[in-house]
């Protein structure tokens, strides 16, 4: 994949995943098509999905994670995405990193909370976000 192609496969990702963001975030708040409850459904273990997040702090936390992941989302979006079609090494690694440091704490995290399915849909969306970088094939 050249690092241009590379670079428009994360812009289409990154633009996808904001909108996810945002949704995530205001899932607390309200849930009309109910695709927060349907994750929270298939990663938690409990199976109680938005009715679970039924306290203000775990709104809170529902809230903040959106936004953590939406800022996670625009430096993919607009500082990793160029970064990739300029061929910068240092963004190339960076963004990797970055990504490996997120699945290591969230899987972690929720392996220890007895929820093993999250870390297991982690899988999948660190290849999601990586698969466009760890193919890009730089200039020789």
């Amino acid at each position: 994949m050249t690092p241009k192609t590379a670079a428009k496969s994360m812009r289409i990702i990154g633009w996808f995943s904001l909108l996810i963001a945002v949704v995530f975030a205001w899932g607390s708040v309200f849930d009309p098509g109910g695709l927060n409850d349907l994750f929270l459904q298939h990663a938690a273990t409990g199976e109680t999905g938005i009715a679970g997040v039924a306290t203000q702090e775990a709104k809170l936390v529902m809230a903040v994670a959106g936004g953590v992941f939406g800022g996670m989302v625009g430096f993919y979006l607009f500082i990793s995405a160029p970064g990739i079609e300029q061929q910068n090494p240092m963004i190339k690694r960076g963004t990797i990193l970055a990504f490996l440091i997120w699945f290591l704490i969230d899987s972690s995290a929720s392996i220890g909370t007895g929820n093993a399915t999250n870390a297991a849909l982690n899988i999948v969306v660190l290849a999601f976000y990586l698969w466009p970088i760890l193919l890009v094939k730089n200039a020789a």
